[in-house]
């Protein structure tokens, strides 16, 4: 008897499940795609593939490409050496849009620019309006209707910025800008577009419920999660989450990152890293990618994660799909 106890012991112990790390779900396969990175230069693309390789060494989480709101592309052909030396050295890891930070009198790419930049391969056209509705202008109206028809989004759109800690300081003007936006929501029903920042109605639950309102009103319109995820304390983690699960299609992976210097690289990673467990886990994190209040995460199931983290942006921005097959994903 006394030798058969400890077996017995044993295979009582062995089919007692395990608990701690090795039952959370392995996500690492998944591939995740930065919509939103102010990427620059040719040489800043070098820090962003180290932080990459960093990210996967330390983590095995995949951060597969970046979509570059920070580029010199301009009217008349300026920047193309730099697209197609972009292009050449990191295979697409990088897509590019035009960039409008101005646009006091109208957008400064007509009609006839955006289907030739399409045409050489940049994805979308981030527009920085600011706490203004000078994106309601009937100059503007050509160049939308083009990106309509083209199906070339407007990629990270910034309305009623920069934003606030709950509102921005004149709340009248604030919503004029927003309802400037509507207005050419409602004259360009089938323009495709993401807004920056989760459209600046991410401080609270009532602000959820609006955003609710925009996403259910214009089925184009989709949003980012580029410096948002050190707000997710401010709602409620059960209605958050609802409200992603719900909105999971119309919701995409962002960081608002800039400028990584050599000696951040590791920094980058651990934020990058955040955002990730945020989404992934219900684990108490130490902030987002900006911030450090601590933070519940929401255990998002697997394929509302793998939506956010790259299959809507496969949906909306050209080329993804394509550069995602050269790559060797499978995006079946």
């Amino acid at each position: 008897m006394s030798i058969a106890k400890p077996a017995l012991l044993f295979l009582l112990l062995a089919a007692v499940p395990c608990s701690g790390v090795q039952d959370k779900p392995d996500y690492s396969s998944i591939p995740r795609i930065d919509v939103h990175a102010h990427v620059g230069t040719i040489e800043n693309m070098s820090q962003y593939m180290a932080v990459r390789k960093a990210l996967h060494e330390k983590y095995r989480e995949d951060l597969a490409l970046w979509i570059n709101v920070q580029s010199p592309l301009g009217p008349r052909g300026e920047g193309l050496p730099w697209l197609k030396e972009a292009e050449e050295k990191f295979q697409g890891r990088f897509l590019s849009c035009l960039t409008n930070h101005n646009i006091s009198r109208g957008l400064k790419f007509s009609p006839e620019e955006i289907a030739e930049w399409m045409e050489r391969g940049v994805v979308g056209y981030k527009i920085w309006v600011g706490v203004s509705t000078a994106i309601d202008h009937p100059a503007n109206d050509p160049t939308l209707t083009k990106m309509e028809q083209l199906g070339f989004p407007g990629a990270s759109v910034h309305i009623a910025q920069p934003y606030p800690t709950r509102w921005v300081m004149d709340p009248v003007k604030f919503w004029q800008a927003q309802h400037a936006w509507k207005a050419v929501l409602d004259r360009h029903p089938r323009l495709i577009v993401v807004n920056a920042h989760m459209l600046d109605f991410f401080n609270s639950d009532e602000q959820l419920d609006y955003l609710g309102y925009m996403l259910e009103t214009y089925p184009n319109l989709n949003v980012d999660l580029a410096a948002r995820f050190q707000q997710f304390h401010r709602m409620s983690r059960e209605k958050l989450r609802d409200f992603i699960i719900k909105y999971s299609d119309r919701i995409l992976f962002g960081t608002d990152i800039s400028n990584v210097k050599p000696d951040a690289v590791g920094d980058i990673v651990e934020r990058y890293h955040r955002c990730f467990q945020l989404a992934e886990t219900d684990s108490m994190v130490q902030g987002g990618f900006f911030g450090r209040t601590e933070t519940r995460g929401l255990a998002l199931p697997r394929e509302v994660l793998e939506k956010i983290y790259w299959r809507n942006a496969a949906r909306i921005y050209p080329r993804v799909k394509e550069v995602f097959t050269k790559l060797g994903y499978v995006t079946g």
